[in-house]
């Protein structure tokens, strides 16, 4: 089991037309963490195992990173409705990038009851009044995403996160790429991060993340 350590995120209020002017960047609502292992560490899924065995004369490093959003606060307000969490992969000289050759999620769901609207309806047999009654919410379960990952064998992988009916986008979300890396250069990867919050009295507010560690990036070998 891997151990990523969290760090506080500051979320950065989007200014927008009609938007408050004065909005203070938010604090205590999104940590994020993330950590570089070899390709063949233990707990990585069965197909990356496969990929990386199939390709011996290339290297690969799994980048796993979490993303935690905490519930609204009396200090912190409204509550996580979207976010996107997206990495770009680079060498220094901007020529050959690494890629993502294997993303996870690709999506990860949730089971959700049908809306199933409440209906009735009656017939009449003389005296006689037969009526059937669908109760609201007993439409048939499907599954709904609450995290769908794209750009895979891109060097620009990203991955949105929702909330869904009776699933608040609340706890931790690990998301991980295979990467493989360009030899003899250091391969890097920079974290940007966009979030929507929603409450009641102000609609919806939107924020990007300044993601630790803000004065490089994370690097995956060199």
């Amino acid at each position: 089991m891997t151990e990523v350590r969290l760090h506080e995120v500051e979320l950065l209020p989007e200014r927008t037309l009609g938007g408050p002017s004065d909005e203070e960047p938010l604090r205590g609502r999104l940590t994020f963490g993330w950590d570089v292992l070899p390709a063949d560490h233990e707990g990585v899924p069965a197909e990356w195992a496969s990929y990386v065995k199939a390709t011996p004369d290339r290297a690969f490093r799994r980048l796993l990173m979490v993303c935690s959003f905490r519930p609204e606060t009396p200090a912190g307000k409204g509550a996580f409705r979207h976010a996107s969490l997206g990495v770009a992969l680079s060498t220094p000289d901007g020529g050959e990038q690494p890629v993502a050759r294997l993303i996870d999620p690709g999506e990860r769901t949730r089971p959700v009851a049908g809306s199933g609207m409440g209906m009735s309806f009656a017939v009449h047999a003389g005296v006689l009044e037969v009526g059937v009654e669908k109760p609201p919410g007993a439409g048939a379960q499907r599954d709904e995403w609450i995290v769908r990952g794209h750009g895979s064998s891109q060097p620009n992988p990203q991955w949105e996160f929702r909330r869904v009916k009776h699933y608040p986008l609340t706890g931790d979300h690990p998301v991980a790429a295979l990467v493989e890396l360009v030899p003899d250069r250091l391969n890097t990867a920079e974290v940007l991060m966009a979030a929507e919050l929603e409450h009641r009295s102000w609609g919806i507010r939107r924020y990007r993340a300044r993601l630790a560690p803000s004065a490089q990036a994370i690097v995956l070998a060199g």
